[in-house]
């Protein structure tokens, strides 16, 4: 795709990647009725693997070749699809679906910090005031009682625990994809970031899930979810996430993801009942608001020319 498309199209695609993301976490919740988080985790990134193994095919001859070119894309691999995502689902396999969906929009805060810090992306005193925002929030959806001692040991606190680390190790995805995209096209780098991430997880968990697929092969249904996590959310979602992110600073593509609670958590309601406290959905709120105050700027004339 051109460089300079117009800011609404690019719009367009971040909101498409995130309505697609936002049932991911449903998804997830469903297949893990009778699947473990691993084995998930493999299954997603297989699936997702296999439909962008053409490009790598097709693309072989831009393929680094020295370990210091593949590097990037190793942590890309761990941040965007391994570690995070292993994180993610053992918390998921804690906490209710709506949780998960809620906590990943402090993503966008992770990402403006590490793109200050990182990337030396601009941030004003309205980004520091969404940051203290959103932070509250946090508090609010996970229910802290700072009075308790064993808090995060056990039960949904500790997988919103699990949930939340992932969520802050996926925002490096962001952050090493940003230079790794000046020199590679999105899709290819999607599509090495999947297959790295694969590599690591089927290197230590592989026999593993082995073992549980002979014991028992996951429903229709299980791997109808796992289908729309590797082809929906992982091969397409990622993609076009760095498309937009390939021409727009990666702080502003962020705000992006306060969108998937707006899916996600009502779908979760409608499928498993996760309960909709007021207390969880001021917090919820106040995240988004977070994010809002400390993303949302004006289109600079740089953007305006892609």
């Amino acid at each position: 795709m051109p460089k300079d498309q117009p800011i609404y199209f690019d719009a367009l695609l971040l909101i498409l990647a995130n309505i697609i993301w936002g049932a991911t976490d449903v998804a997830a919740k469903f297949a893990l009725l009778e699947m473990s988080p691993i084995a998930l985790l493999w299954t997603r990134l297989s699936i997702a693997l296999i439909t962008l193994l053409p490009v790598l095919w097709i693309r072989r001859k831009e393929i680094p070749r020295t370990l210091s070119g593949m590097l990037p894309f190793i942590g890309l691999g761990l941040s965007g699809f391994a570690l995070n995502f292993f994180l993610v689902y053992q918390g998921l396999s804690l906490a209710p679906a709506s949780h998960a969906t809620a906590l990943r929009v402090s993503e966008s805060l992770v990402i403006l910090i590490l793109a200050a810090i990182i990337l030396r992306e601009k941030v004003g005193a309205r980004a520091i005031l969404g940051l203290v925002a959103g932070i509250g929030g946090v508090v609010l959806v996970l229910n802290l009682d700072f009075r308790n001692l064993s808090l995060f040991t056990s039960g949904s606190r500790l997988g919103d625990l699990l949930i939340l680390s992932g969520i802050i190790i996926e925002g490096f995805y962001t952050i090493i994809g940003k230079p790794v995209l000046k020199k590679n096209s999105p899709l290819l780098a999607t599509a090495l970031a999947l297959l790295f991430g694969w590599l690591i997880l089927t290197v230590i968990f592989g026999a593993r899930v082995g073992t549980e697929f002979a014991r028992q092969i996951p429903s229709i249904k299980s791997l109808l979810a796992c289908a729309y996590l590797g082809i929906a959310a992982s091969a397409f979602g990622f993609w076009i996430y760095y498309v937009v992110l390939s021409r727009r600073p990666s702080h502003r593509v962020g705000i992006s993801i306060m969108l998937q609670p707006v899916i996600g958590i009502p779908l979760a309601y409608l499928v498993f009942r996760d309960p909709l406290t007021p207390k969880f959905l001021i917090g919820a709120a106040l995240i988004a608001f977070g994010v809002y105050l400390a993303l949302a700027k004006n289109e600079t004339p740089a953007e305006k020319g892609g």
